[in-house]
C-alpha cells in the first residue's frame, strides 16, 4: 500500500495548530485558575488589572515632527489604549475577569474546531460531511465570540469607562464593530455551504452510476 505524502505547506500548518493549540489550552487553564483564585478572593486588593478600553479616546496633544529638513507642527487628536486599574477593586477585578474568561472559552472552542479540521485535512478526509460540518461550527463560534465582544465592549463602556474622569482627555462612545470576525465567520459558513453542495452533488451522482 502507497504511503501518503502531505505537501510541506499542509504539514507545517499541522503542526504550528497542534503547538498553538496547546499553548493556548495552557493559557486557558492559567485564565480559569486565576478566576477561581478572584473568586474566593485569594489575590487580595493590590492586583495591576489592565483592561482594554473598547472605546475611542479624544485628547489633545500638540507636538513636532522633523522630516524633509523641515520641521512639520502635529496634533495627536484621538486613539485607543487600556485602563490600568491601580490596586484593582476586588469587585471590578471579578466582572472584567470573568467576562475575559468567557471570550477566552469562545476562542479556545473555535481554535479547537479548527485544530480538528487541519487534522482531517493532514489525514486526507478533506471533503467529507464530517470536516465540512468543522468549518459551520467555526462559523458558528466567531459568530458567538463576535457576538459577545460586542456585549463586552457595550457593558464595560455603559458600566466602568463612560464613569472615569480624567484631565486631559475625553472617552468617546465610538466603539470597535468587530466587523472583521463577523466577515470571517460568514465567510466560512458560506464556504462550507458551498463545500457540502458539493458533496450531495457527489453522492447524488455516484447513485446514480
Amino acid at each position: 500500500m502507497e504511503t501518503r505524502k502531505n505537501p510541506l505547506s499542509i504539514r507545517i500548518i499541522y503542526w504550528l495548530t497542534q503547538i498553538s493549540f496547546w499553548l493556548f489550552v495552557a493559557v486557558f487553564i492559567g485564565a480559569f485558575a486565576f478566576n477561581i483564585a478572584l473568586q474566593l478572593e485569594l489575590l487580595g486588593d493590590k492586583m495591576q488589572i489592565h483592561a482594554g478600553l473598547m472605546s475611542e479616546v479624544k485628547y489633545t496633544e500638540k507636538g513636532s515632527l522633523y522630516l524633509f529638513g523641515q520641521n512639520q507642527e502635529v496634533e495627536f487628536v484621538e486613539g485607543t489604549g487600556k485602563v490600568h486599574f491601580i490596586n484593582t477593586n476586588v469587585v471590578i477585578a471579578k466582572w472584567i475577569g470573568g467576562l475575559m474568561l468567557g471570550i477566552v472559552s469562545i476562542f479556545l472552542y473555535v481554535f479547537l474546531m479548527f485544530k480538528r479540521f487541519i487534522g482531517n485535512v493532514y489525514r486526507g478526509d478533506i471533503f467529507e460531511r464530517f470536516n465540512i460540518q468543522m468549518l459551520q461550527k467555526m462559523a458558528y463560534g466567531l459568530a458567538g465570540l463576535w457576538f459577545f465582544m460586542i456585549i463586552y465592549s457595550r457593558l464595560f463602556y455603559y458600566v466602568v469607562a463612560k464613569h472615569i474622569e480624567f484631565e486631559h482627555l475625553e472617552i468617546t462612545g465610538e466603539m470597535e464593530s468587530y466587523s472583521y470576525v463577523l466577515f470571517i465567520a460568514l465567510f466560512l459558513w458560506v464556504l462550507s455551504h458551498i463545500f457540502m453542495t458539493g458533496v450531495k452533488l457527489k453522492d447524488e451522482q455516484n447513485l446514480t452510476v
